[in-house]
This record gives structure tokens, C-alpha cells and sequence, in this order.
């Protein structure tokens, strides 16, 4: 399929890892919407940036050993990530890599750019 031809899906993540009953139900959301190779803009709000923290261990969630959980995405799919910029220098202070490519947004910025998304999901 051509990127071109499928609108882009917007994911806002509010939480932070582990958070919830289920340790990927918004990396699941993330992979199903990739699997249908719609590009995807991903808008990590507040401690949800340390859902894309490199070191944490898959086996937890109950992934399988090597899973890459949310870097699997860019094989998928066009992906573009956003996080505060506040938690990209926390995370940079506390020697954690992201798994993915990220860019700096305010929270007022990453609204404004919500409008770019044919769907927004927020999980």
C-alpha cells in the first residue's frame, strides 16, 4: 500500500509503563494500526515518554525475549514520535535511550499538530 493513499493515525499516550492491567495494550493499539501500514504519529505525553525507554525488560510484559516493542513499529510503518521536551532531557540525565527517533513538542504544540491526524486515538 502507498503511504500516500492512507491517512495518518495519531496516537496521544498518557501512560506510563506499566501503568495499566495490561504492560502493552497501547503498544498492541500501536501495532495494529501499523499493520495496516497507516503512518502513525505518536505523542507520548508526560511519563509516558519512559514507555520508550531501551533497557526495560520485554519478558516482563510478556513479550518474547529480543522483542523491540515500540522500535518494531519503523518496520512497519512510517512513524514520527513526539515527547516534552523536559522528558527528553530527564530521560538524557538518566542514560535512557529511546527505542525510536523522537522530536520535542510542548503539550500546546502537539495540539496544534493533532489537526495533521485523519484519526487520533488516545489511549
Amino acid at each position: 500500500m502507498s503511504h500516500g493513499a492512507i491517512p495518518v493515525i495519531g496516537l496521544v499516550v498518557r501512560s506510563a509503563p506499566y501503568r495499566q492491567r495490561s504492560a502493552r495494550s497501547q503498544l498492541d493499539v500501536a501495532l495494529v494500526a501499523a499493520a495496516l501500514e497507516a503512518p502513525l504519529r505518536l505523542y507520548f505525553l508526560a511519563d509516558a515518554a519512559l514507555q520508550l525507554a531501551s533497557e526495560r525488560d520485554a519478558r516482563s510484559a510478556g513479550l518474547p525475549a529480543g522483542y523491540r516493542g515500540w522500535a518494531s513499529l519503523t518496520g512497519m510503518t512510517r512513524v514520527s514520535a513526539f515527547i516534552e521536551p523536559g522528558w527528553l532531557e530527564r530521560m538524557s540525565e538518566l542514560g535512557i535511550t529511546p527505542l525510536l527517533p523522537v522530536k520535542t513538542r510542548s503539550k500546546e504544540q502537539m495540539r496544534a499538530d493533532w489537526h495533521k491526524c485523519a484519526r487520533l486515538l488516545v489511549l
